[in-house]
């Protein structure tokens, strides 16, 4: 066993004594297998499952640490629980905040920082999971690069549950002592409760954010851990329990095994298991926290098996010790170092995990052990961390008022802030874009250069809003079509009357590609039926455009990356089968529709079939790998109009 005392029990002799080094090593897979999952989703898929390990050893150590205080002491020092938590957990968490706020003041495009006031906040004050579920549904703040503090949520859960669980704990001290079991059991309904909640609240075709975030609806490793952190700090029930199993020799010979058996089933499901599959949020979290909690059962009570002797390896628990920093500082290194950077597959993940080991270990030895139990800790106790913490919380706030504060979201519409025609005579020339949100982000850019690019941008393109008028099926997951796009026909209509003479473009595809809903029935890429939505959608919405005669100008469907942001997880747009289909779509009916022709723009942005990532140094798309960023999308304008020009 290990000498080195635990992150979650400094404070007294007895926790120090009773530190097991084996869970270090399950903090060391636990972190491992978050970093991969956000680096390499498609290596481990269920790596978010990580965090649960996280809240069943933190269930555990907090709640049993509690009650052996109460049980020696009769009494509960709140004051002295909280500051040992504000030295754990307060100096690295604002030193990440104010480092990511200056970082995105950089980096970050006004969309991208347009909530981030909101995230920062949310996260020095540990309510990051509610923020983030209030802010669900801001479809175009999912353009580009997620939030670099989109992985506070954990640590907002686990500081609820440290407020809440002393005060609980103090206020029932007596019945809690006097019936441990009990406690145990109330602790066990508790989980089953937050499981149904999360069933309840969890949709297999919606988005599962709710249910996942939610600290009513994800508390269940931690209170599987605290019903067996009662039943170990109480005493009396766990030395019966660790007795029994010391002196029966079957039981001796089966619980390593089954605990060794219960590791092989958590790494296994984190291979098989990914965000959309439904029996987790439908009892699969409850049984993963179970297994979890059987594998701490064993290393506490029987620390020498061989299970315990692997899980504190010195490697393992090097990570370990470490695994508050390298979870602190791993998402925003995913955030910030992109493959705008040129870095792709390997490289780009050594150079991340590289970057993240660097900022973990230089946060660990000059922040967290300085305040937790080296210089600053001995010399000034808790007032150091806390006034660190409040001397930065000052400096964020500043940067949230100034650097970070809100920017007004683009429109969700070219029909938003539509410019008139210009005056008769003038020569500027006039564009009206219609399509789905690539063609509002390339409309928008060109708006923004209009005088540049003597250009005026119209039209009706719409966040969300595909040629195929029906819901969006992705890696099992129903994304529904907005009811505002179903009046489309009136709304192109009325843009078309508003300017006679504007020329009139399509950018869309990017909904096309997919599976697609219909009430008859789900229609699978590849079949004859989806061919013929797909055709039949295109062609009614060219038949629109070109009823009064003008020429239509479809653009291609463009090849798409994998993605690196929220929208990353559609692999299907990164499928060059189903893009080519749906071009091969696009020409078909071009040559059938009159006045229809085709932009050839996959020459500029893809040439040769591999994506283009900048055009004349200029970063062409968003780190989504789907959008035109702005400066891209006035290159690719630059590169059309004398072409639009010259068909006058």
């Amino acid at each position: 066993m290990t000498s080195t005392t635990p992150p979650d029990e400094r404070g007294t002799r007895s926790a120090a004594a009773a530190y097991v080094g084996g869970f270090d090593g399950l903090r060391a897979i636990a972190v491992a297998a978050v970093i991969v999952f956000h680096f390499a989703p498609t290596v481990l898929p269920g790596g978010f499952l990580g965090v649960d390990v996280f809240f069943v050893v933190s269930g555990f150590l907090i709640s049993r640490l509690v009650v052996r205080e109460i049980a020696g002491s009769g009494t509960l020092s709140r004051r002295d629980f909280w500051a040992r938590r504000a030295r754990r957990l307060l100096p690295a968490l604002v030193t990440v905040t104010v480092a990511v706020l200056i970082a995105a003041a950089i980096s970050l495009s006004d969309t991208e920082m347009h909530d981030l006031r909101a995230q920062a906040l949310g996260t020095l004050f540990y309510c990051a999971n509610w923020v983030i579920i209030h802010q669900n549904g801001n479809y175009f703040a999912t353009l580009g690069r997620p939030s670099p503090f989109l992985h506070m949520w954990t640590l907002a859960v686990e500081e609820q549950f440290y407020i809440v669980l002393p005060l609980v704990f103090f206020a029932t001290r007596r019945p809690l002592l006097r019936h441990p079991l009990r406690a145990s059991v109330i602790a066990l309904i508790g989980a089953a409760a937050s499981t149904i909640w999360m069933a309840v609240l969890f949709s297999p075709t919606g988005d599962p954010t709710r249910a996942y975030i939610g600290t009513d609806s994800h508390a269940m490793g931690l209170l599987v851990g605290v019903a067996l952190g009662v039943l170990a700090g109480a005493g009396r029930p766990w030395e019966i329990f660790t007795e029994r199993i010391r002196t029966n020799r079957t039981a001796t010979r089966l619980a390593p095994i089954a605990a060794a058996a219960a590791l092989i089933v958590i790494l296994v499901t984190m291979r098989i298991a990914d965000d959309h599959s439904t029996w987790l949020f439908r009892g699969g979290f409850l049984v993963f926290a179970v297994l979890c909690a059987l594998i701490v059962a064993v290393l506490v009570s029987m620390p020498d098996t061989g299970i315990a002797r692997v899980l504190r390896t010195p490697a393992l628990v090097a990570i370990g010790v470490r695994s508050y920093s390298l979870y602190l500082w791993h998402w925003p290194v995913r955030v910030f170092v992109t493959p705008s950077t040129g870095l792709h597959g390997t490289a780009l993940f050594a150079v991340r995990l590289a970057i993240s080991i660097v900022l973990a270990e230089t946060s660990y030895r000059l922040i967290e052990q300085p305040f937790r139990t080296g210089a600053v800790a001995q010399k000034w106790g808790s007032r150091g961390a806390l006034t660190y913490f409040g001397v930065l919380t000052v400096v964020a706030a500043a940067l949230v008022m100034t650097v970070a504060a809100p920017t007004r979201l683009p429109p969700s519409t070219l029909a938003q802030g539509n410019p008139s025609a210009g005056p008769a005579g003038s020569s500027q020339l006039r564009v009206d874009l219609f399509g789905d949100s690539t063609g509002l982000v390339f409309g928008l850019g060109g708006r923004s250069a209009g005088d540049q690019l003597d250009l005026s941008v119209g039209g009706d393109a719409q966040l969300g809003c595909g040629l195929v008028q029906a819901d969006h099926i992705t890696g099992g997951q129903v994304v529904k079509s907005p009811s505002f796009c179903h009046d489309w026909v009136p709304r192109w209509q009325a843009a078309m009357r508003n300017d006679p003479k504007a020329r009139l473009a399509v950018m869309a595809g990017a909904w096309e590609v997919f599976d697609q809903r219909t009430p008859t029935g789900v229609v699978r890429f590849g079949t004859p039926a989806w061919t013929d939505l797909v055709t039949a959608s295109t062609r009614r919405a060219l038949d629109v455009l070109t009823a009064d005669g003008r020429t239509v100008y479809l653009f291609e469907v463009p090849c798409y990356g994998a993605g690196d942001g929220t929208n990353s997880l559609m692999t299907e747009r990164g499928d060059p089968k189903r893009v080519d289909a749906v071009n091969a779509i696009f020409a078909k009916v071009a040559h059938e529709v009159p006045h229809v022709e085709i932009v050839h723009w996959r020459t500029l942005v893809c040439p040769g079939g591999r994506r283009a990532e900048k055009i004349n140094g200029v970063d062409l798309f968003l780190t989504d790998q789907q959008h035109l960023t702005s400066a891209g999308a006035v290159e690719v304008w630059k590169w059309w109009l004398p072409q639009l020009r010259a068909a006058r």
